[in-house]
């Protein structure tokens, strides 16, 4: 039972003091209000709770009615008029021309800071158009299609249309298309070379890559190793070329050697059958010029014919065969041709 009754006691003493911090912070009479708002919808929420439980509405009914003379009496006699009447209090002269100063220096500084807006704005305005001049030299030197994104973009952002920025920057577009197909005709060119590996498509690509008017990077990359490959199987197909030529010199070479071996051998053979064949003839010859030469001396009488010019071989006639290809035939005796150091012809009879 004390428990209950401290229980009541603190919490009476958390409202009131709630109650008079509402009031100092607020007023009485808007206190006054809140509280008999809230009291009446206690008091309709309890008395609805009643009729459902069909309990005695007696309590309800008089926080109700508390609630509602609260919230008549604050309504009433509280000051919710914001439209109600104040009393104007005129400045004085010193307070006026205080206050004439002050409008004065907010007037100039409102202007300074007008002025000072503009210039920004001029300048930013400035910087744009420089931006955007920058940004077309740069598209027009060098139409990709990121530069002339950027200068597109840089266009746009004008408040107001410029037709000289308008029509460089169509003309920026035609010659980044233009640059494009290229850069789509050298991709091919490319692939053609990389493909087939030769030099007519590696300097058709050349050609080609010489032509952009902005040097890509990546297909000159491209174009370079392609190069150096097909550069390399050239100077492997010459090594290559060059090895076989030695080759077949070689193999030229020692068949030669063997041909003119062969030639050698045969024209030793030929000359060893010549040798021989002379050699027999001369024995013949001897053999018959010692069996005629009496009869040749009585038939001659000792007169014998040579050629000075062409041998050293005396001759019976004149008309002997071995004086055929001679130069001219002197004629004297057999004695005199003989101590001249002259032998006997092999083909007189």
């Amino acid at each position: 039972m004390n428990v209950v009754k401290n229980k009541k006691v603190v919490l009476g003493i958390v409202l009131g003091l709630f109650l008079l911090i509402l009031i100092t912070a607020v007023g009485f009479f808007d206190t006054m209000y809140v509280i008999g708002a809230f009291t009446v919808l206690f008091g309709l929420v309890r008395l609805v709770y009643t009729f459902i439980r069909r309990r005695d509405k007696r309590k309800s009914i008089g926080i109700l009615f508390a609630g509602i003379l609260m919230f008549t009496f604050a309504n009433e006699y509280g000051d919710f008029d914001s439209s109600s009447p104040t009393v104007e209090v005129k400045p004085s002269a010193a307070e006026q021309e205080i206050e004439a100063k002050e409008k004065a220096e907010q007037l100039a500084l409102q202007k300074e800071q007008e002025e000072q807006e503009k210039k920004e704005e001029a300048e930013k305005q400035a910087r744009q158009l420089k931006d955007i001049e920058s940004a077309l030299e740069l598209a027009e030197s060098e139409p990709t299609r990121e530069n002339y994104d950027k200068a597109f973009t840089l266009i746009s952002s004008l408040t107001q249309e410029n037709e000289s920025f308008a029509d460089r920057l169509t003309k920026v577009e035609e010659t980044v298309k233009i640059e494009e197909e290229k850069i789509l005709a050298v991709e091919a060119a490319l692939e053609k070379a990389e493909q087939e590996e030769t030099r007519s498509a590696v300097e058709e690509a050349e050609v080609l890559t010489a032509g952009l008017v902005v040097q890509n990077d990546a297909l000159n990359s491209r174009l370079q190793q392609t190069k150096a490959v097909v550069e390399e199987n050239e100077r492997v197909a010459e090594e290559e070329r060059k090895a076989e030529e030695a080759r077949q010199a070689e193999i030229a070479a020692q068949k030669a050697e063997e041909e003119r071996q062969a030639l050698i051998a045969a024209e030793k053979k030929e000359e060893e059958k010549q040798a021989a064949k002379k050699s027999e003839e001369s024995k013949a010859a001897q053999k018959s010029q010692a069996q005629t030469q009496p009869k040749q001396s009585e038939k001659v009488s000792n007169v014998v014919y040579v050629a000075p010019d062409s041998g050293t071989k005396y001759h019976y006639s004149a008309n002997c065969r071995g004086l055929n290809n001679a130069n001219s035939v002197v004629e004297m005796s057999l004695s005199t041709a003989q101590s001249q150091g002259y032998d006997l012809c092999g083909w007189e009879d």
